[in-house]
């Protein structure tokens, strides 16, 4: 599958809100703790779009398939959200996304559902800690990145 990778544009938004709610579903939550996640950091609205670095991954037929967003905070750039719709898991779009990331933003934090802390330390990501998240009940894997020289991601050993 050939992927497209661009900036996301404000009326993206609602389909943006649509992908990070079903990707985070696939991981068997249940409706209820997803409708109150939907409404604190599920949803993605075109004032965040425009003052916060986002990017949308799109297939062959255009269909927005994942997207990935930036948040500056002071000096420090937070991943704040890394996105692929089910259907689309293990196809390299998270990959590409988080590469895309890089590549502008060469050092980030982030928190971590636990089901995705394998990719993120595959691509090179470091634990610094943990983070007790209210919301969702549970401890969060606290990561950093650093882009190495040429943008490539670092390999976990």
């Amino acid at each position: 599958m050939d992927i497209t990778i661009r900036e996301a544009v404000p009326r993206q938004a609602t389909e943006l809100s649509d992908i990070a709610l079903k990707a985070k579903g696939y991981w068997g939550y249940a409706s209820e703790q997803l409708d109150l996640w939907r409404e604190e950091f599920l949803t993605v609205s075109p004032e965040y779009i425009k003052v916060n670095r986002v990017w949308v991954a799109s297939g062959n037929t255009q269909q927005l398939v994942g997207f990935a967003a930036i948040e500056q905070r002071g000096a420090e750039a937070i991943l704040e959200h890394l996105w692929v719709l089910p259907e689309y898991i293990g196809r390299g779009i998270g990959k590409s996304l988080f590469l895309q990331v890089a590549a502008t933003i060469p050092q980030f934090v982030f928190t971590s559902d636990p089901h995705a802390d394998d990719f993120y330390r595959k691509m090179g990501a470091q634990k610094i800690g943990d983070y007790y998240s209210v919301l969702q009940g549970k401890m969060l894997t606290k990561f950093s990145y650093t882009a190495t020289l040429g943008g490539c991601p670092q390999v976990s050993v």
